[in-house]
C-alpha cells in the first residue's frame, strides 16, 4: 500500500513539473529547436510546448493502451480465482452446516445419556 502512495506522489510531482514548464515555455514562446522536415526541402520548427504536449498524449494513450491489454490478459485468471474463491466460501458453508448438525446431535445424545442415567 506504501508504494502505491508513493509511486502516486511521484506521479503527481511529476505531472506538475511538466504542467509548469509546459506553461511557462507556452508564455515565453521559447522554441528549442526541434526542427521538423515533413518532405525534405523544408522544415518546421515546433515549440517546446508542442513537443511535450505530444509526448504527453502519446504516454497517455500508450498507458491507456497498455493497462487494456494487461486487463484482457489477466481477466481469464481473475475469473478463474472469482470462481475458486465461491467454490471454497461454498465449502466452507457446507462444513459450517455439517458441524452444526453434529453438534445438535452431540447435544440430543447427552440429554438422551443424562435421562437413561437418570432412570436407571
Amino acid at each position: 500500500m506504501k508504494s502505491k502512495i508513493i509511486l502516486m506522489v511521484i506521479e503527481l510531482i511529476v505531472f506538475c513539473c511538466v504542467l509548469y514548464f509546459l506553461t511557462v515555455n507556452f508564455l515565453t514562446k521559447t522554441t528549442a529547436g526541434f526542427n521538423v522536415s515533413l518532405d525534405g526541402n523544408g522544415y518546421v520548427v515546433l515549440s517546446t510546448f508542442c513537443v511535450l504536449i505530444l509526448g504527453y498524449i502519446l504516454g497517455l494513450f500508450s498507458g491507456s493502451l497498455y493497462s487494456l491489454v494487461l486487463g484482457a490478459r489477466y481477466k481469464d485468471q481473475l475469473e478463474f480465482y472469482a470462481r475458486k474463491n465461491e467454490k471454497l466460501a461454498q465449502q466452507n458453508e457446507i462444513d459450517s452446516d455439517d458441524r452444526e448438525a453434529l453438534q445438535r446431535k452431540i447435544a440430543s445424545l447427552e440429554i438422551a445419556l443424562d435421562n437413561a442415567l437418570k432412570n436407571k
